[in-house]
């Protein structure tokens, strides 16, 4: 698949807003449907994939991400730590960013192009940012095995 594609298909999520364990399009998306929808309509999940159920603050409360177990089951991890993740990744459209939220990590965004990634914010809905806003809570990147 061409990464003109991936973009695409990523970019148009933005200003859908955010709504917990949701996953439609220009309705409603949480950050951890998010990446799951986009896999979902890549063919990079089965349609039929579904996640757990999860608490909005599970990752405040937490020490244990179940994120990263989760996605662990369906994707692999590129790179962890902030060093070696900044300088050497190769990135690609459709990677996915894992962020530390309070005690565990529990925030996700796709990485686009030139620094950029969309994720789900809670108040502002799929937004466009550069990853350096959020460099200091970034705890992973992975790939979808495909």
């Amino acid at each position: 698949m061409e990464d003109n594609e991936i973009t695409k298909e990523i970019l148009s999520w933005k200003g859908t807003r955010w709504r917990h364990l949701q996953s439609v399009k220009s309705e409603g998306v949480d950050c951890i449907q998010f990446p799951v929808a986009v896999a979902k309509n890549l063919g990079w999940l089965p349609a039929n994939f579904k996640t757990i159920k999860y608490s909005r603050d599970w990752a405040i409360h937490n020490s244990r991400s179940i994120l990263v177990e989760e996605l662990s089951k369906v994707a692999t991890c590129l790179s962890s730590g902030k060093e070696e993740i900044l300088t050497c990744c190769q990135l690609k459209p459709g990677d996915v960013f894992v962020f530390n939220i309070d005690k565990a990590a529990g925030h996700t965004g796709m990485f686009l192009e030139d620094g950029m990634f969309l994720h789900a914010h809670v108040r502002r809905g799929v937004i466009l940012e550069p990853l350096s806003l959020y460099k200091d809570k970034l705890h992973s990147v992975w790939r979808f095995n495909k």
